[in-house]
């Protein structure tokens, strides 16, 4: 039941951030119905009828928004806003009754919670305006006693300035609790798409100085993978069939990254690209990344991605690399050097379903456990004749 009462005001398409402030309005109005019941008994009671009428209006006015933002939600930002106002004239029209500002027990800082709903629901441009009626409203209520000695007498001034200020800081206190958590939220989902972009320790960096970011590696390894045939077997296939296939297949390449603690750099087109050693060295970075290349390769050989059967050619080479990320604006951990151009052409020279090496990465696994058969001299683009080798698994394989 009270999940359906506060959701008043709610509409389907609401974002999570806009949901939530309409529910702890709608929230206040609720809890304020019976609070001012109460305050209007007190006041008849008490001998200060108008008092009373002046509570029930507000009382009323905020049922009658209630009902109409439960009928019409599109309505929430205007009936709020009457809500509020209703809210700083009947607080007005206590201090007036009473005599000012003092002589009312501070009964005007009531008019404070219309400024920090308008904070919640509008931002701090409409709240501008509202903390601008509220100051009005207390000038008001500190000018009226040189001209107006009110109609009633409070017995305990003290005790109710001390129960209305101490309850409006109390709801001040959850305002400014709800804003705070909003920020450590968003914080948190800002700093999870940073990480999910960057690798941790390079999001630290650039949370903390936006300056370029170049770092030297001595020595890492570098994948490529890519996909035969591609070219072709797109033409036929409608964006979203097209887009779907390669979300399915560089997912699981996703997963295997992950598992062998390694950094994926980046994908373009139906390239992927993976790199060991950056940003953090490893001495094994050639061992690491020839584990996903046999991974990658022998997962593509034996499934099927959203029904088509693909087969890979994987490039890798190891050597020195500069990692980092350039400029301000849409930027990405990327790496440059002779290592990454020579790691592309291994991929784009290679076989299908074949990982080719280079001599370098070949060295590093000579007692890793690995067979490596030689394919020969091929020419490589901007590199001259090159003798490479074909990774086919550990040794016992093959």
């Amino acid at each position: 039941m009270w999940r359906g009462m506060l959701g008043f005001g709610a509409r389907p398409d609401d974002a999570p951030g806009p949901r939530e402030a309409k529910r702890i309005i709608v929230a206040i109005l609720w809890i304020s119905l019976p609070m001012t019941s109460v305050w209007v008994v007190l006041n008849v009671v008490q001998g200060a009828p108008l008092a009373g009428v002046a509570l029930a209006a507000v009382g009323v006015s905020s049922l009658v928004v209630l009902l109409v933002i439960r009928a019409r939600p599109g309505r929430f930002p205007f009936a709020i806003q009457f809500a509020f106002l209703g809210n700083n004239l009947g607080s007005l029209a206590q201090t007036l009754l009473f005599g000012g500002l003092l002589a009312s027990g501070l009964n005007m800082v009531w008019a404070f919670l219309g400024v920090l709903g308008a904070l919640i629901v509008f931002g701090y441009r409409v709240a501008a305006y509202w903390m601008g009626a509220f100051v009005v409203s207390v000038a008001i209520g500190v000018v009226v006693p040189n001209y107006w000695h009110g109609l009633y007498t409070l017995d305990n001034v003290e005790a109710i300035a001390a129960f209305n200020l101490v309850t409006v800081m109390l709801a001040a206190f959850f305002v400014l609790v709800y804003f705070i958590r909003q920020r450590d939220r968003f914080q948190a989902e800002s700093d999870d798409l940073l990480r999910n972009i960057l690798p941790d320790e390079i999001a630290e960096r650039l949370k903390a100085d936006m300056s370029m970011i170049a770092d030297d590696y001595p020595q890492a390894s570098v994948l490529f993978a890519d996909v035969v045939e591609f070219t072709p077997l797109s033409a036929d296939m409608a964006p979203p069939q097209l887009v779907g296939l390669l979300n399915s297949v560089f997912t699981k390449f996703d997963e295997f990254v992950a598992e062998l603690g390694l950094e994926k750099i980046k994908t373009v087109g139906d390239e992927y690209m993976v790199a060991a050693g950056v940003p953090i060295p490893r001495p094994d970075h050639a061992v690491a990344i020839t584990e996903l290349a046999l991974r990658i390769r022998d997962h593509a050989a034996t499934h099927d991605f959203d029904g088509h059967r693909l087969q890979l050619r994987i490039g890798i080479h190891s050597g020195p690399v500069v990692a980092g990320i350039i400029g301000t604006h849409k930027f990405s951990y990327d790496l440059w050097g002779d290592t990454v151009n020579t790691a592309s052409r291994m991929e784009s020279t290679g076989v299908a379903g074949q990982i080719q090496v280079t001599a370098a990465t070949r060295a590093l696994l000579a007692d890793s456990g690995y067979t490596l058969e030689p394919r020969g001299t091929i020419d490589v683009k901007g590199k001259g004749p090159m003798q490479t080798w074909l990774l086919v698994g550990p040794n016992g394989t093959g």
